[in-house]
């Protein structure tokens, strides 16, 4: 389990766009503890590298959250 901030420094997207797919639910929510701190998991940064090749190959979010219903 990975805090937001190595979430960060690993893949190397922000914070912002990390909260910004959780909105749009892109990403499911993520576990978090009574703080409200999110912890990301194995899943979680797999579904996220997911988004970022689909993104580098010319798919819209969109487009991505529709694949992502099959998956």
């Amino acid at each position: 389990m990975l805090k937001i901030g190595a979430v960060v420094a690993k893949l190397g997207i922000s914070a912002d766009t990390l909260r910004y797919y959780e909105k749009i639910e892109l990403m499911p929510a993520v576990q978090r503890n009574s703080a409200g701190i999110r912890f990301y998991n194995d899943k979680n940064l797999s579904r996220i590298k997911f988004i970022k090749r689909a993104q580098r190959m010319g798919c819209s979010l969109n487009e991505i959250t529709q694949v992502l219903v099959f998956r």
